[in-house]
């Protein structure tokens, strides 16, 4: 019997394959709900990667100890490319490009040199690493699991009463425009006059409401609010004012008290895919979704890889064309529904004008030049005075192409229509070209909150709108009015909240608020904005 120290079993590169992912996946998921089965397919294609390089690396070296050492640098620089990336970015005021690739692929085949010539033993540092590695693994399998034991069990809205029989059943559009900010907010932020454009939506019935805000400054929380016709004040009561769990509204999304009504009123649910995982409504009965686009999740994943730089993952479309067409194939399902069997409501999130800015006003092609992000506010510009005139001007160029695809889009809607239908079009809170998602006093509250906000409504509905009307009660008056559902208006409000602290909502009123667009504008502070340049 040998009396040899005996060599680990060297298992840390399949660790660290699955390490990066899962640290995403469980950081994310802490605010920002993400189906497991995005995570499944990119952690077994990572294990898989790293069992084939192990044997081929072992097959060459006929060293375990060592191959698993390479194995384990290799796969530490793949996934860490962009964090490091991110970093450089902030201290050098942008630059991001394949300079920094090579020169860490450098440091990194140095590394790897020097471990494969080494003649001391490696099996201390392999016992090291095995610990390392299991031990992060685990931690985020806890924090995986911690988080998902933690969130609450939300009590379902009971059944909307009724007090008669609805006298038709019109399709519905709920058409949310994701960031499309009000008439006079675009005059005075923006410099852009939308008056053709309200005047061509009231040209086809639509009441235009003119003084109308979201009831929140987030996707999430207004969604939430206005398919459930409620305010979430009593949901921020149980979660917790400092929790930043977005699951719940999530749920509330998902499984929302509207599409639970009209379902029971006989309505089928069509849903045209969304940009990102909460408000893609899979589970509808028609689901219409598009090919060339990757997940959110995904997206955020590929982004802290060198891939972007180098690989077209795409199918032959930069991910700026694939959400290009994305928001095109919207439009032209929206504008081929009315073929589909009635009643039904079609619901459609539409990220656009919301950046990336992908559109020039008559359509062109854009491409941003920083790598492939859907974020906005001060987490693209920065907060920078060059950066956020860049930010208005192409917000301007998108919002003029958008609206000559609402109209194009409508008039196929309204042509195609055997009966008259039901057509919101909504932003689900306002344009945030002055914000600081942390910031409330750096932040244009006004800007932030005031919407599109029409109207198409059947018969004398029309006379029950008024200009300030905002989205929580959009289905309380449609399904009062029309399927005679025992609801009453709500007063009309808004709050606004940080991205960390999505329920620590602050009340806003436009009448006691006295902030420009310019004093904001002056007292706001450049910072490093979280995308990368290519």
């Amino acid at each position: 019997m040998s009396g040899g120290v005996k060599r680990p079993r060297v298992v840390h590169p399949f660790l660290f394959a699955l390490f990066p992912i899962l640290a995403l996946y469980a950081y994310n998921i802490k605010s920002i709900p993400v189906p497991m089965r995005e995570a499944a397919g990119p952690l077994a294609l990572s294990l898989g990667c790293a069992v084939g390089l192990f044997i081929l690396l072992k097959t060459w070296l006929k060293d375990a100890v060592r191959s698993g050492l390479l194995v384990s640098l290799i796969l530490i620089w793949f996934f860490s490319f962009g964090h490091i990336a991110e970093r450089v970015s902030a201290w050098t005021g942008g630059i991001f490009n394949r300079s920094l690739f090579f020169a860490l692929t450098i440091v990194f085949g140095v590394l790897a040199y020097m471990a494969v010539r080494s003649r001391r033993d490696l099996g201390g540092l392999t016992r090291t690493l095995n610990i390392a590695a299991a031990t992060l693994v685990a931690f985020n399998l806890a924090s995986v699991g911690l988080t998902l034991a933690r969130r609450p069990h939300l009590v379902r809205a009971g059944a909307t009463p009724i007090s008669g029989r609805a006298a038709s059943r019109p399709n519905i559009y709920y058409i949310v425009l994701d960031a499309y900010t009000r008439a006079d907010v675009l005059q005075e932020v923006f410099s852009f006059d939308n008056s053709a454009f309200l005047a061509g939506l009231e040209a086809r019935g639509f009441f235009v409401a003119s003084k109308s805000y979201a009831n929140y400054s987030q996707t999430h929380p207004s969604l939430a609010s206005s398919l459930n016709f409620t305010y979430l004040d009593e949901l921020a009561k149980d979660i917790g004012f400092s929790s930043s769990d977005r699951q719940p509204l999530f749920r509330m999304i998902q499984e929302s008290r509207a599409v639970a009504f009209l379902k029971s009123q006989g309505y089928r649910l069509i849903s045209i895919s969304s940009s990102i995982e909460p408000t893609d409504m899979r589970n509808a009965d028609l689901y219409i979704g598009f090919a060339g686009s990757t997940s959110e999740f995904r997206r955020v994943l590929l982004n802290t890889t060198p891939l972007p730089l180098f690989v077209d993952l795409s199918g032959g479309a930069s991910p700026y064309e694939a959400h290009r067409q994305r928001v095109l194939s919207a439009f032209r399902a929206i504008g081929e529904s009315p073929r589909e069997k009635g009643p039904f409501v079609l619901f459609v999130h539409i990220m656009s004008p919301h950046p990336p800015f992908v559109f020039g006003p008559n359509g062109e092609s854009v491409e941003p030049d920083y790598l492939f992000s859907m974020v906005d506010a001060d987490r693209l510009h920065g907060l920078g005075e060059a950066a956020v005139r860049d930010y208005l001007a192409r917000y301007r160029d998108q919002v003029t192409f958008i609206n000559k695809k609402i109209l194009e889009t409508l008039d196929a809607v309204l042509s195609r229509s055997s009966e008259p239908p039901i057509v919101i079009i909504q932003g689900d809170h306002g344009s945030r070209a002055h914000t600081d998602f942390d910031r409330p006093e750096a932040t244009y509250l006004k800007e932030s909150l005031a919407i599109l906000n029409a109207y198409l409504l059947p018969g004398d509905a029309r006379t029950l709108l008024y200009p300030e009307i905002s989205p929580v009660n959009t289905f309380r008056l449609i399904f009062s009015h029309f399927f005679k559902a025992d609801l009453s208006l709500l007063k009309d409000k808004s709050a606004w909240s940080t991205w960390r602290r999505p329920y620590r909502f602050m009340p806003f009123e436009e009448s006691s608020y006295t902030a420009t667009a310019e004093s904001i504008q002056k007292a706001a502070r450049p910072r490093t904005p979280v995308v990368q340049k290519k």
